[in-house]
């Protein structure tokens, strides 16, 4: 069992030339920050909502992966592959974002601390599946953690149930 975590092999963001991944990064953090800033009543709610976009744009993967394993749908795994990379990064930038947003918010409470820790929790085993972590008992148990459903569903319903939504 080897202990290489492959992170020469894996695209960081899209395919391309370095230079034209960091402009479009340079642009995408740009963007961002702006829409934080100017997008609400202040830049803590600005954030709020940055993380809110981010979140959902990088879990449009598994809706999507889940309607083409039920149509049976062939040829895509190369658009799937680049649709990963986005999930990964867009994850990241939403925890990021989160946590800023949890640093410079008013006010909080147990439950947003839970949503947080779960978001950092799921961040982290994704990215530790990203590098190909390798210990095979704990390679598994970090899967089926990020994997899991449940987890996921607790962590949403505990950033609902710290903003008051219900």
């Amino acid at each position: 069992m080897t202990t290489e975590s492959y992170l020469h092999t894996l695209p960081l963001w899209g395919w391309g030339p370095v230079r034209t991944r960091l402009t479009y990064l340079a642009v995408f953090l740009v963007l961002s920050f702006l829409y934080a800033w100017l997008s609400d009543y202040n830049f803590a709610t600005g954030t709020g909502n940055l993380s809110m976009v981010l979140f959902l744009a990088a879990n449009v993967y598994f809706p999507f992966k889940r309607l083409l394993l039920h149509y049976r749908i062939k040829g895509v795994q190369s658009f799937m592959n680049r649709l990963l990379v986005y999930h990964i990064w867009l994850n990241t930038l939403s925890f990021l974002v989160a946590c800023v947003h949890c640093y410079i918010a008013l006010w909080g409470n147990y439950w947003l601390m839970l949503a947080l820790t779960l978001m950092g929790l799921l961040t982290f085993c994704g990215f530790l599946m990203w590098i190909k972590y390798q210990p095979g008992h704990v390679k598994k148990g970090i899967y089926i953690l990020h994997t899991q459903q449940l987890l996921f569903f607790v962590m949403l319903f505990a950033m609902l149930k710290g903003h008051y939504v219900f």
